[in-house]
């Protein structure tokens, strides 16, 4: 289970939602893009999730941001833990490309976390697959498979399990990555101070898509088909009391719920729903541009550069006259003779008309009005 030669391929078809493994020097000569002095900043904030978990002769504590000070929370064998950073920060951003073979929809996030000697979160398994990526210092790391083990809760905010037996007992030093499948049991433990880039994937249960897809706004219930049943009596058995619903009839009803899933409508609501990431909401990054400025800002080959953290989606197949593209929960429609150039655009972190994209869009006033959509709500940005 120890990888030293990385392959997509062999890593989907061995290893991915099936059982760990050690992938020695994913990155070579890794250098942190973040310390933990930096890290402990962004702790401070309002927006972000963070938390200290520490631990002092086998006594359990922990403790949630934003956090003003860390002097008296930050004893003993201690960690502090960031959620979203790369939500926030370009570098920790592009450490996702090095998982875009899973495609951006069951991507959640990267929480990093500092630790010192010692330091962990115990024991625990997690319903998400994860890729923890090794930064400065080391830890080692136990991982072992699902089973029914007993679940502990030192603290109402840490859950933890009692007695794995580990398939893997691996040192990792900077650069390494552990790979670990959900329900997998795990702990690792800081062998020096440490950082770690915990890249974290959705796995939304069947309930949770169904709840959400009511939510969102791309079904509209002014369209939405009613029950009906003419055909009522070869439904119900012959002299079937009111108060029973017969199989066929429970079997009718799930038909209708399918045709509104199969619907445009709610694959669109789908799409909506996947494609949300919470986003910042950062005033800063929104812009006026018109699209004569659009048009100006391209025509002279300045550069457009996606956002830190944006994630955008759309379905491979499309049958309608647009192609269509969310970026969280935001719904952008362009002619189908665009698709192309969009896909581009979508799928590159930097481009430039004329050279990723065809030099001839910029005289496409759907084009520019688009980009210019995206440069004013912020999802975009011009470099030159």
């Amino acid at each position: 289970m120890i990888i030293t030669d990385f392959d997509q391929a062999h890593f989907l078809n061995e290893y991915w939602q099936k059982k760990p493994c050690i992938i020695r020097g994913f990155i070579d000569s890794f250098t942190d893009p973040i310390d933990e002095h930096e890290l402990a900043g962004l702790a401070q904030e309002d927006e972000i999730d963070s938390r200290v978990v520490s631990c002092i002769n086998g006594q359990w504590s922990a403790y949630q941001g934003p956090f003003d000070t860390f002097d008296e929370i930050c004893t003993g064998a201690w960690s502090l833990l960031v959620q979203g950073v790369d939500r926030y920060i370009d570098d920790i951003d592009e450490l996702t490309q090095l998982v875009s073979f899973i495609p951006n929809w069951r991507l959640d996030d990267v929480m990093i976390s500092f630790s010192n000697e010692g330091a962990g979160v115990g024991p625990h398994s997690d319903e998400y697959d994860v890729f923890i990526i090794q930064g400065k210092g080391s830890r080692r790391w136990q991982v072992g498979l699902p089973g029914n083990y007993t679940e502990s809760v030192p603290h109402p905010l840490l859950k933890q399990i009692d007695g794995f037996s580990p398939i893997i007992d691996e040192i990792l030093l900077p650069g390494d990555v552990v790979y670990i499948p959900p329900k997998h049991p795990h702990n690792g433990v800081a062998l020096s101070d440490c950082l770690n880039y915990s890249i974290g994937f959705r796995a939304p249960t069947s309930l949770e898509i169904l709840s959400g897809l009511v939510d969102e706004n791309s079904i509209n219930p002014a369209t939405s088909a009613r029950y009906t049943d003419p055909e009522l009596i070869t439904l119900r058995a012959e002299n079937s009391k009111s108060a029973a619903i017969d199989l066929a009839e429970i079997t009718k009803v799930k038909q209708h719920l399918i045709q509104l899933i199969n619907s445009e409508q709610a694959e669109n609501a789908l799409l909506q729903l996947l494609s949300r990431q919470s986003l910042p909401s950062d005033e800063a990054l929104k812009a006026d541009y018109t699209i004569e400025e659009t048009f100006e800002a391209l025509s002279q080959g300045v550069s457009l550069c996606r956002m830190t953290g944006v994630k955008p989606i759309y379905a491979e197949h499309q049958v309608s006259d647009k192609f269509v593209f969310f970026i969280d929960g935001n719904l952008f429609a362009v002619a189908k003779s665009l698709r192309n150039d969009f896909e581009t655009l979508l799928n590159s972190r930097e481009v430039t008309v004329g050279i990723e994209l065809t030099e001839d869009l910029i005289n496409k006033p759907e084009f520019i009005a688009v980009v210019a959509e995206l440069l004013n709500v912020g999802y975009w940005v011009l470099l030159d």
